[in-house]
């Protein structure tokens, strides 16, 4: 049985690398031969009557030319005039001679295929079959890695085709009905805003798919593809600044559905067959995770190409620096991640008096139970979402086959402070902490209120849950602090600059005065003197 090896078994490493190849057993022999025996024998009676016409399709079966068995059965008998007893005798003497023939055809007819027998799968070199095996496996997943290019490139354009052209064009030229202006769907300025540099990725992307087919129309068990991957590495850096503009792109987008024209125009393109159940919103999301992709298939590339291969090294090399990359998007990669939670969250609350900020990001959630210490009651448990820049609490609930949030309330946390609590600090409940907080809220009815310190005593059910929520907190109300101090630095900065700028001009504007004066006096003295 002979198993074709790959085309790169030919390099000087090849003995290195394959392992001997292994005798067949004596009793795998015996096996095969006593397994196959009655096969054996219908084909060589078969073939011991076969005609000469037969030749053609026994040489299919058989490469050596052999019509079956028939070079060895047909024996020249010798011609010898005799008598009729010599006739009988010597017909005698023919049949044993024939017999006995025959008999040795047989007997070598399966000593031959007692040898090919033998020859089965443990005669094949195992490294030869793991190679094959590791070669399928990286054709698979270069053909993998082309298709998920191309299905990439495909989503883009449907965002190019569908909604970035036509907005654009929409936002350039002021158009006129006939009862008045027709409003655009959103400015040039939320158009940056929402799709940031999209334009560039798309053209990358084109790039980096023509690339691919390029290399793939002359690809072979030996091609290289490292030296692509080494031309994209320099492009895929405009997934930073893709990155960097998401949180502004999501909350852009869910404040302009908001706004009638947009949302108009966006239920009409959602309807279009070609997106076959996709919004702008999720087609939006798809870039965010293009560089894990990258590092995902490169890297398991790079662990199927075997050492011998020429193109081992390179792909290490782009197996390194991909890693390098997603590492350093990573931070990107999580921020991107939170705003997209944060937005599943403003999407499923009900009644909350606030709406989606950039700035915003997810810290920690659980659910907690409110203690009133001065009556010792424990209040129901409810959930609550620690942000970046607030603490709300909401009540899940069951609605149309999907869970909703009921908003019940929220504390701002700048300048509020926080301390763990021990059981006899909170009416006897263990693992409870104390947020007390000074600026204005919220309550359930949606009424703003300025009033004293709001004190909030919540319990947790560990008290390494406890610390947790502490620790977050602290670091929440430590981060606004510390913003809301360079902001106030920022607005007196400001506000100095304004004053020296007005002084300044009022400077100005009194020497401008003096001297016009001074100019009047002067022309009125002049004519006093004529």
């Amino acid at each position: 049985m002979n198993t074709p090896s790959p085309s790169y078994s030919d390099s000087p490493r090849t003995s290195q690398t394959l392992s001997s190849r292994r005798r067949p057993s004596t009793t795998s022999r015996r096996n095969h031969s006593t397994k196959y025996h009655h096969h054996h024998q219908s084909i060589v009676s078969t073939s011991s009557i076969s005609s000469k016409d037969s030749s053609n399709y026994a040489s299919s079966r058989y490469p050596s030319g052999l019509t079956s068995m028939t070079g060895y059965t047909s024996v020249e008998v010798p011609s010898i005039c005799t008598s009729p007893t010599t006739s009988t005798a010597t017909s005698h003497y023919q049949q044993q001679q024939q017999q006995q023939h025959t008999y040795d055809a047989k007997q070598l007819t399966e000593d031959q295929f007692d040898i090919i027998d033998s020859l089965d799968y443990d005669d094949v070199d195992d490294a030869l079959l793991d190679h094959e095996l590791v070669h399928r496996n990286r054709e698979a997943l270069v053909q993998q890695l082309y298709n998920s290019e191309h299905a990439y490139l495909e989503s883009l354009q449907l965002v190019a085709n569908i909604f970035l052209n036509p907005m654009r064009k929409d936002a350039k030229q002021t158009t006129f009905s006939f009862l008045g202006m027709k409003k655009a769907a959103c400015t040039e300025r939320e158009l940056r805003w929402l799709f940031g540099n999209f334009d560039q990725i798309l053209q990358v992307q084109r790039d980096i798919l023509t690339s691919l087919e390029q290399r793939l129309q002359i690809w072979g068990p030996t091609q290289i593809i490292s030296d692509v991957f080494q031309n994209w590495f320099q492009q895929l850096n405009v997934y930073k600044a893709y990155l960097d503009n998401y949180d502004v792109a999501v909350t852009t987008y869910e404040r302009l559905t908001r706004y009638q024209p947009f949302k108009k125009f966006i239920d009409s393109a959602h309807k279009n067959p070609t997106l076959k159940g996709a919004t702008l919103l999720s087609l939006l999301q798809i870039p965010a995770g293009s560089i894990n992709r990258y590092a995902h298939l490169i890297s398991k590339l790079a662990d199927l190409t075997t050492p011998m291969h020429p193109d081992h090294f390179g792909l290490q090399a782009c197996k390194q620096r991909i890693l390098v990359l997603a590492e350093e998007m990573k931070p990107r990669v999580d921020d991107a991640d939170n705003v997209d939670q944060v937005l599943m969250i403003q999407r499923a609350l009900m009644g909350a008096p606030f709406g989606v900020k950039a700035q915003r990001r997810l810290v920690l959630q659980g659910s907690l139970c409110r203690v009133v210490v001065s009556s010792k009651t424990v209040g129901e448990e409810q959930t609550y979402f620690l942000f970046s820049d607030l603490l709300m609490f909401v009540r899940p609930k069951q609605e149309s086959k999907r869970t909703v949030l009921q908003y019940k309330g929220h504390l701002q946390l700048e300048q509020a402070r926080i301390r763990a609590l021990s059981p006899e600090d909170a009416a006897g409940h263990p693992y409870c902490f104390e947020i007390t907080s000074s600026l204005q809220g919220v309550d359930t009815l949606n009424s703003t209120y300025m009033g004293s310190r709001t004190v909030y005593v919540l319990r947790t059910h560990s008290q390494a849950e406890c610390d947790e929520w502490v620790k977050q907190l602290e670091n929440v109300v430590h981060v606004l602090d510390r913003e809301s101090a360079r902001a106030r630095q920022i607005a007196a900065s400001r506000r100095l600059a304004h004053h020296r700028a007005r002084a300044a001009g009022d400077i100005k504007r009194s020497s401008s005065t003096a001297a016009s004066q001074s100019s009047g006096n002067s022309g009125d003295s002049n004519t006093s003197r004529r």
